[in-house]
């Protein structure tokens, strides 16, 4: 479904996942350089989607919705649950509901590695947080979600050929301010994850936007959706929307990283 933000998220369009015994989750915009008849280097905007437990995704192109690519997967509990793209690093970083989360080469869909998440307790002990759902990749320093990808894979892309992707080993591949958002299934928290360790580096309680006892009352169910358009709020912090399951309304909020 695509919403309109600057008109009370009025539903722009809507596309259902064929066939019908397919359950849709988790789902990513991105994008891949293409080389026109002109010798001229275009973008392609792209959706990626999982499905819950067919162990089959589906590419669409952008703004048409259609289907271009149809591909199998498979991850540790054999499940797809939430996806995010890392443009300068031409990555996807998978959750299927284990405590890992699953790193895929962005044009071959291959795992390149696993990366374990934890939370150190008050008493210094790491210990796995599993059930991580939805994902977003963000920058807390950018005022852009993705214009430090495109510059990136733009310089990469001009060295290395259309697709593929450099590494400087004495470089680190994220920043500190760069991290994964995901919530937690029936948790009514964010949490920050350092892309590289894993590592939960802030807990963002959502407890207010929807209390349990309202959504009681109101038939609606857990936090399971959330959405950082990239941009920074005039307070410094980042614009993201929340949502769950059977929520009437999607939520603005502000999160900051200190």
């Amino acid at each position: 479904m695509q919403h309109d933000p600057s008109n009370r998220m009025k539903t722009l369009r809507k596309l259902s996942i064929t066939p019908s015994n397919l359950f849709g989750e988790g789902i990513a915009h991105y994008y891949v350089w293409k080389t026109d008849d002109f010798g001229n280097r275009v973008k392609e905007n792209r959706l990626i989607q999982l499905t819950w437990k067919n162990k089959v995704g589906k590419i669409y192109s952008l703004p048409e919705f259609h289907v271009i690519e149809e591909f199998s997967f498979n991850t540790v509990t054999g499940e797809g649950w939430g996806i995010t793209f890392v443009p300068h690093t031409n990555e996807f970083f998978v959750s299927d509901g284990s405590e890992f989360l699953m790193v895929w080469d962005a044009e071959t869909l291959e795992e390149k590695r696993r990366i374990a998440v934890t939370f150190e307790n008050d008493a210094g002990t790491a210990t796995s947080v599993k059930y991580v759902n939805e994902l977003e990749f963000v920058d807390f320093a950018s005022s852009n979600g993705e214009a430090l990808g495109d510059s990136a894979q733009d310089e990469t892309n001009s060295q290395t050929g259309e697709g593929q992707t450099c590494s400087d080993d004495s470089q680190p591949l994220f920043t500190p301010t760069m991290k994964i958002l995901a919530n937690i299934w029936y948790q009514d928290v964010l949490v920050s994850i350092d892309p590289e360790s894993g590592s939960i580096s802030r807990v963002y309680d959502l407890r207010d936007i929807y209390p349990l006892e309202h959504r009681r009352r109101e038939g609606a169910d857990c936090l399971n959706g959330i959405a950082a358009t990239g941009a920074l709020t005039v307070g410094g912090g980042l614009e993201v929307w929340v949502t769950g399951k059977l929520w009437p309304k999607m939520h603005r909020i502000e999160l900051i990283d200190r």
